[in-house]
Formats: structure tokens, C-alpha cells, sequence
């Protein structure tokens, strides 16, 4: 587990120093693809996927595509850092350990966004989602890593091809083009 936290805190520094600085600390509990399935038919606003071993999550609410950790990640991360604290022997550690705790679990929560107006479209192949770019920033999602591989290819296909699909489906009709 210390692991996955550890890649975690390294995702989330990668998002924060590539100029992420969105925050969304909205914490509803993620869906599956075949969760949301229902969901997403009858708004068409709204799915998340999670990678198969539950540590990243991708999914569009609203008119925003986003991806981050899950919140399970996140409550482990909180529940080490609350355990690693130790009695510190002078003011100065403590408050130092106290605004790096602060920053570390901002940045965990931190989440690299794209509107849909930013985005072109969205595929499956290969095994990994693509995404095509209007607006590309510093960071697109292909940009995410985990444990030496690339989040885009850590979702099951069900669920990769129904989130492509769906996206795929809000961009049209933010466009006002319903093919």
C-alpha cells in the first residue's frame, strides 16, 4: 500500500508542477462504466471509470473531462500521513511538518481538467484511450503515469470503450451536432 501511495504523491507532484492548478474537491464516490451505464443514458452528463487496480480515476461531469486519484487512494494517503505524525521536539518541525502535510494532501486532491470545449474527440485502440486535443496546456492525460504505465491504458476495455463513447457523445452535443 505504501507503494501505491508513494506513486500517488509522485502523480499528484507531476500534476502540480506541470501547472494543474485547478483544485475540485468533490468527493462523490466514482462509478464504474457499467455503474454509471443508467446514469449517463439518461443525463449524458455525467461517468467515471476507475484504472483496474482503483488508484486513478477518469470522468466527465457536466462539460469537463477530469482525472485524478480515487477516493479510496486518497483516504489511505490521509490515514498515513494522520499515523506518520510525530511528536515534534521543537515549533519550528512542527509547523514545517504541518504546512507539507497540508501542501501534500492539497496537491493529492488536485485534479488535471479539460472542458469539453477543448477537446476534439476521444478513441479506444491499442488498449489505451487517445484523446485529440483543440486546446492542449502543458499537461494532456496521456501525460499521467502510474507505476511505469500509462493511466490511459489502466481501464478495462468495457469500461474505456463506454467512456469514449460517452464523452464522445457530450462533445457532439456541446457542439450542438448530434451525429
Amino acid at each position: 500500500m505504501s507503494r501505491r501511495i508513494t506513486s500517488a504523491i509522485a502523480i499528484m507532484s507531476l500534476l502540480l508542477t506541470a501547472g494543474c492548478k485547478q483544485a475540485d474537491n468533490s468527493h462523490a464516490p466514482p462509478r464504474s462504466a457499467s455503474e454509471a451505464a443508467g446514469a449517463a443514458a439518461a443525463s449524458r452528463d455525467s461517468v467515471a471509470i476507475r484504472t483496474t487496480d482503483g488508484a486513478i480515476q477518469l470522468g466527465l461531469a457536466r462539460d469537463t473531462v477530469y482525472m485524478g486519484l480515487t477516493d479510496s487512494v486518497l483516504a489511505v494517503a490521509r490515514t498515513d500521513m494522520a499515523r506518520d505524525t510525530e511528536e515534534t521536539k521543537s515549533v519550528i518541525a512542527g509547523t514545517i511538518e504541518r504546512f507539507v502535510k497540508k501542501r501534500v494532501s492539497s496537491a493529492l486532491e488536485t485534479r488535471l481538467k479539460y472542458p469539453l470545449a477543448d477537446l476534439d474527440s476521444v478513441t479506444y485502440s491499442g488498449g489505451a484511450i487517445k484523446f485529440a486535443y483543440r486546446d492542449k496546456r502543458r499537461m494532456g492525460f496521456e501525460d499521467v503515469s502510474q507505476n511505469g504505465h500509462k493511466a490511459l491504458q489502466s481501464f478495462t476495455p468495457d469500461d474505456a470503450q463506454h467512456f469514449v463513447s460517452v464523452v464522445n457523445s457530450a462533445i457532439r452535443e456541446s457542439r450542438g451536432s448530434f451525429q
